[in-house]
C-alpha cells in the first residue's frame, strides 16, 4: 500500500517545495516529493540540505496563528511523549513532543501539542538546531 503524505520541506537555505511524497523514510538519505501546483515536476530532496520536513494538513496553513509557548503543566500532563523546544540555527522556534530526541541521530520527529497547529508532526534535521531543551 503506497502512503500519501502531504508535506512542506524547509531548506537551510530558506528554500521552500510543498508536495506530496511517497517514498519518504527517515533512515534514508534522499526522497522525492511530487509538486502541490505541477504535478508532472518532481523534486529529489536530499536530507542534508533540510532544515526539517513538516507533515501537514493544509498547503494553505495559517499565516496568523502563532504557537503558544504559555502551557502550564497542568494543561500538558494529559499529553504523552517528552516536552521539548527546538531552536533552529535561524531563531525559529517550534515546541512539541518527541518520543525518541537523540543528539546523535540525523533527525528526530516532533509532535505539536496544540490542536489549532497545520502541522501533524515535524521531522527535524539535528544539524540545523541551535538547541533542543525539556520543555515545562
Amino acid at each position: 500500500m503506497t502512503i500519501e503524505n502531504k508535506v512542506v520541506v524547509r531548506f537551510r537555505d530558506n528554500r521552500l517545495v510543498k508536495g506530496f511524497t511517497y517514498d519518504f523514510n527517515p533512515a534514508k538519505d534522499r526522497f522525492h516529493v511530487t509538486d502541490a501546483e505541477d504535478k508532472d515536476k518532481i523534486h529529489e530532496i536530499p536530507m542534508s540540505l533540510m532544515k526539517a520536513l513538516f507533515f501537514v494538513k493544509t498547503f494553505e496553513g495559517n499565516r496568523d496563528y502563532k504557537s503558544p509557548e504559555g502551557y502550564s503543566k497542568e494543561s500538558l500532563k494529559h499529553i504523552l511523549g517528552k516536552k521539548v523546544r527546538v531552536t533552529f540555527s535561524d531563531g525559529e522556534v517550534l515546541v512539541g513532543t518527541t518520543n525518541g530526541y537523540d543528539p546523535k541521530r540525523q533527525s528526530f520527529f516532533i509532535f505539536p501539542v496544540e490542536t489549532e497547529s497545520n502541522n501533524e508532526r515535524v521531522l527535524i534535521i539535528s544539524e540545523s538546531t541551535d538547541k533542543v531543551e525539556a520543555w515545562i
